[in-house]
């Protein structure tokens, strides 16, 4: 009798400690997700300056140029270093679920980029109706793949928070994906600026705030249930 209760308190200690280390792995995870967020952050502040100068030299000026293909790259390069450096420490852990979660956002946030990429690349050059709606079908390319993360994100971490969220932002995305509706886009002080579609300021929100969020919010839950 007890050695059974020996092995139960046992067995006990031992489900106590894989939980204390997935937390802990979380806590790496969360700040992948942080750091997402930074990248995008910047890639935005680089774009906005970019849209400022334009606004006095016009799109013609090699500085608006670098600066229009700085932030994409930014973002490709940020994506590819962050994979590799997170999934080597997340892959020394051996904790399966995490590892998971970097191999799902590495191959989205990747993948969808290059995708876009070529997309884009492979576009006929006009504006008439047919070519405009092909337009804004690229930003599906980047904006499902996500959805799709962050769906698998909560399931994995068991997170109702984070599904709950991912579901009441889907809707919100196609509703203003549907309505077609524009700002102006870039106009700090009031020069310059484009008009985009809402759907794609939502975007620009999930990848910079909502990575932010969720990366804080995993970390807060690691804090509380992993130390």
């Amino acid at each position: 009798m007890d050695r059974t209760i020996e092995n139960a308190l046992d067995d006990i200690s031992l489900i106590k400690a894989v939980i204390v280390r997935t937390q802990k792995d979380f806590a790496k995870v969360a700040k992948f997700f942080i750091c997402i967020g930074v990248v995008n952050g910047i890639a935005w502040i680089i774009e906005e300056t970019a849209y400022f100068i334009r606004s006095f030299v016009g799109d013609g000026s090699w500085i608006v140029q670098f600066l229009g293909q700085g932030y994409r790259l930014l973002r490709f390069v940020g994506y590819i270093s962050l994979f590799i450096i997170y999934y080597k420490k997340i892959k020394a852990t051996n904790n399966d679920i995490s590892e998971g979660m970097i191999k799902i956002w590495g191959m989205v946030l990747i993948g969808s980029y290059v995708l876009s990429f070529l997309y884009i690349r492979l576009l006929p050059i006009g504006n008439d109706d047919r070519l405009i709606a092909l337009w804004r079908c690229r930003e599906l390319i980047e904006v499902l793949p996500v959805i799709f993360a962050l769906f698998m994100t909560g399931i994995l971490t068991k997170r109702i928070i984070i599904t709950a969220c991912t579901s009441l932002y889907s809707i919100l995305y196609f509703v203003l994906f549907a309505s077609m509706k524009e700002i102006t886009y870039g106009n700090f002080g009031g020069q310059g600026g484009a008009q985009m579609p809402l759907s794609s300021i939502s975007v620009k929100c999930i990848m910079i705030l909502g990575m932010f969020f969720l990366g804080w919010y995993l970390k807060i839950g690691a804090k509380e249930h992993g130390d």
